[in-house]
């Protein structure tokens, strides 16, 4: 009994001195108000879940390795990216003072140009996206490097799958690089195994490692994003994962996942492959010096006039980069600013911006999905709507799906669409990847597309909203205590 009473009280000063360490260090790190006062919540009022979950995915750690991995290879990054400043013909010079401001921010943040000559044609539901899935991969003649989050290997993606074969039996250069966690049953299956017969490469991101390494590296980072590229010449890009709406989550109650995909041609290309090949050194540790200097070498020529710039984002590569491009995007605008986005979990300074926007006059309208696939996400997000609809924010809820489609068009002459959502996940924490279009023309089509997206939506009535019950506010009220750390 003696030895007991010993033990309940060390371990009581045990989980004492863990809560007020960790408190400490939540207040050291000067994170952004609402994110501490969560963490200090967690931790003093849910002791054990809340040190546990500090120490797994408290702190943006990337691992050592990764590090080293990053810091060996920027230099020739670096390089390369100089060199493409210095000789490509394709720096547009007919901008205006917003695409420039918006243009040079993004340049710095991640170091990847502005490039002209470009073609970006979008691809009007899931069924055309693999169809053109299929037709670049099937006329693929030295490369396929292809990225993504989720894989689920039933539906059309099994034809994705068999092109992707019959490409790697005739000799193409095929490298398939998928999450770790979203694409856990793909790595696991038969799917994969078929590639890998077939000589597709396939490579896992991120592995989380729980048992190894959870002090060391943050087990929730994750690779969030979706491209297809085929001989350096062509890209699809957007929000897709590779995962048919038809048969991807079919009982979670949401109705089918609905995207928006691009396939972009010309100099901006050699920028998306660019990025695949970095995760992929990153991720395998293979020297890629053999693939950069063979796409130095193909110069490619213009293929329409459009101005394109891609903007990878995550840890390693600048923390809240994208974050503070979003937040430049929204102050940018001056008449109409209109916003989709699947996970809505904003933090003050987006809301702020929103605000501002509203308020002086321009006419900000948000969509987002009637219903969410994340039950907690879903009640945070609309705790932040009643002081958006009274700053006169539009808020649609959209019925017609899950709406996975995350876009932002300023003024209908910049837009920005991709992987990224408006969510701590992924403004800081996920590896992303934004297309920014320069181009009127281009970017009234992708407003076009938000406002079908309109078209199957109920507009958020303010007096309504208001009037909601008790419970309803006292849950989303709740869940946004925890908004900074979803």
């Amino acid at each position: 009994m003696h030895m007991a009473a010993w033990l309940t009280t060390a371990l009581i000063v045990l989980e004492a001195a863990l809560q007020a360490g960790l408190s400490v260090r939540v207040l050291m790190r000067r994170l952004p108000t609402a994110a501490t006062t969560s963490w200090i919540v967690l931790i003093l009022f849910f002791p054990i879940m809340g040190v546990v979950s500090y120490l797994l995915v408290g702190e943006s750690r990337v691992g050592r390795s990764r590090l080293a991995r990053e810091r060996r290879v920027q230099p020739t990054y670096d390089r390369y990216l100089a060199g493409l400043r210095a000789g490509t013909r394709h720096m547009p010079s007919d901008l205006s003072a917003m695409d420039m401001r918006i243009a040079r921010e993004a340049e710095a943040a991640n170091g990847l140009p502005l490039l002209g000559g470009n073609d970006v044609r979008l691809l009007d539901d899931a069924g055309e996206f693999f169809d053109e899935c299929v037709r670049v991969i099937d006329g693929a003649q030295r490369t396929l490097r292809l990225e993504f989050y989720i894989w689920h290997s039933a539906g059309r993606v099994c034809e994705v799958s068999e092109a992707l074969a019959r490409a790697g039996r005739r000799g193409v250069d095929c490298r398939v690089l998928v999450d770790a966690v979203g694409s856990r049953p793909f790595l696991r299956g038969r799917q994969s195994r078929e590639l890998r017969a077939a000589g597709v490469r396939v490579a896992t991101a991120l592995p989380p490692m729980i048992i190894k390494t959870p002090l060391i590296r943050r087990v929730d980072h994750r690779n969030h994003r979706k491209l297809v590229i085929a001989d350096d010449c062509a890209a699809i890009v957007g929000s897709m994962n590779m995962a048919d709406p038809a048969c991807f989550k079919t009982k979670a109650g949401v109705g089918e996942w609905v995207d928006l995909m691009a396939v972009v041609r010309g100099p901006a290309v050699e920028l998306c492959s660019l990025v695949a090949i970095r995760d992929w050194e990153m991720e395998t540790g293979e020297d890629m010096g053999a693939e950069r200097a063979a796409l130095s070498r193909r110069c490619l020529s213009a293929a329409g006039g459009m101005g394109l710039q891609v903007v990878p984002s995550g840890p390693g590569l600048g923390a809240g980069s994208i974050h503070a491009l979003v937040l430049s995007a929204v102050y940018a605008a001056e008449r109409r600013l209109t916003i989709t986005t699947p996970y809505f979990v904003p933090d003050q300074s987006i809301v702020t911006a929103l605000q501002s926007a509203a308020r002086r006059g321009v006419e900000v309208t948000l969509i987002v999905p009637a219903r969410s696939d994340t039950v907690l996400t879903h009640h945070a997000g609309r705790a932040f709507f009643g002081d958006l609809l009274d700053a006169g924010v539009r808020i649609a809820e959209f019925r017609g799906g899950l709406l996975h489609t995350k876009s932002i068009v300023v003024d209908e002459e910049i837009a920005l669409f991709g992987t990224v959502n408006i969510d701590p996940r992924s403004l800081w924490l996920n590896y992303e990847l934004t297309a920014i279009v320069y181009d009127n023309g281009a970017t009234r089509a992708i407003h076009a597309r938000q406002l079908g997206y309109l078209r199957q939506s109920t507009m958020v009535d303010p007096d309504r909203w208001r009037e909601r019950s008790i419970p309803k506010r006292l849950m989303a009220n709740v869940a946004q205590l925890f908004a900074p750390l979803l």
